[in-house]
């Protein structure tokens, strides 16, 4: 299993598509790192709270300000003092607020290029030709499967680690150093001011990205066992990708109108909503429905994948 982990490692690395996907982390990295010293301007930030609370007070005492207003500006005062309260400004950018505004966001290139990986990597075997050759080792047909699998796990793993280190030394050198346990304000909460430690909370929102790039992953190289053809493996792949967001909107809406969809795959893909955002997705859910939804349809994937490449037609 392991001579067959190396061959599969190395199939990945001899294509210079392996290169440009963890160059452009590093390149994407460095140009939010620049465009975010260029723009951010934090050192008047309490001025601009101040000024914000002088200008609304005197269009909150203006007599022609309607009522429907005067609410809304007496909670844009509101969040202002709370701001001036912590005393933590919400524009300064260091090392680990950089991880949580920016490495977090990158992590969607990391997904992107995994999937397709994984999609093209039985279904590149079969429109290369090569599929034969590989079969007729001394190896069982699911052995020479799961190591494949587990290497496109592998890389996918090098790709958040190298994402990860890269953006800490990329914040590191542009902010400079922070403490772990460093206050910051949460970047999603716009009507309440909700305090954070930065450190952590990245790590959070990193754990629950993994089961859905997990699910992902698995789904794009279910695909790729599925079809011959790379192109359409990994076309498919990507159109779910991109079109998970929009299904995942479509799914909450009807949610209640139909129960059933509660236990659909897209609307539990991304547990960070569970951290990010102050309702449920839909009534009665949970991180625990969520992992077991995750959880049932990564077998029922894995089951496809095995199935199907065992008793799957190699001729070419």
């Amino acid at each position: 299993m392991i001579s067959l982990i190396k061959n599969e490692w190395m199939k990945i690395f001899s294509k210079v598509s392996a290169y440009i996907f963890i160059g452009f982390l590093l390149v994407a990295l460095v140009g939010s790192a620049i465009l975010v010293k260029t723009m951010n301007n934090a050192d008047d930030w309490k001025a601009k709270e101040e000024n914000n609370i002088q200008s609304q007070q005197a269009v909150l005492d203006d007599p022609k300000t309607s009522e429907e207003e005067k609410e809304w500006i007496q909670e844009d005062i509101a969040r202002s003092q709370k701001l001036l309260d912590t005393g933590i400004n919400p524009n300064q950018e260091t090392s680990w607020t950089f991880m949580v505004n920016w490495v977090t966001s990158i992590a969607s290139f990391v997904t992107l290029f995994a999937v397709i990986i994984c999609s093209a990597s039985v279904s590149a075997e079969f429109s290369d030709g090569t599929i034969k050759q590989l079969l007729i080792r001394p190896h069982r047909r699911w052995k020479v499967l799961l190591s494949k699998y587990i290497t496109t796990l592998l890389y996918a793993a090098t790709m958040v680690v190298v994402l990860s280190v890269a953006g800490y030394l990329v914040g590191l050198i542009f902010f400079g150093s922070a403490s772990f346990t460093d206050k910051m304000i949460d970047p999603t909460s716009f009507e309440e001011v909700i305090t954070l430690e930065a450190g952590p909370y990245f790590f959070e929102l990193m754990l629950f990205w993994v089961p859905g790039f997990l699910i992902i992953i698995t789904m794009a190289f279910m695909l790729s066992t599925l079809f011959k053809s790379q192109a359409i493996a990994v076309g498919i792949s990507v159109f779910i990708l991109f079109a998970s967001s929009t299904l995942n909107m479509l799914i909450t809406s009807l949610v209640e109108r139909y129960e059933w969809l509660k236990f659909v795959l897209f609307p539990h893909i991304d547990l960070r909503r569970y951290i990010m955002e102050s309702a449920p997705m839909f009534e009665g859910a949970t991180v625990g429905l969520s992992l077991g939804v995750l959880a049932a349809y990564y077998v029922l994937f894995i089951a496809i994948t095995f199935i199907v490449f065992n008793k799957k037609d190699i001729s070419i």
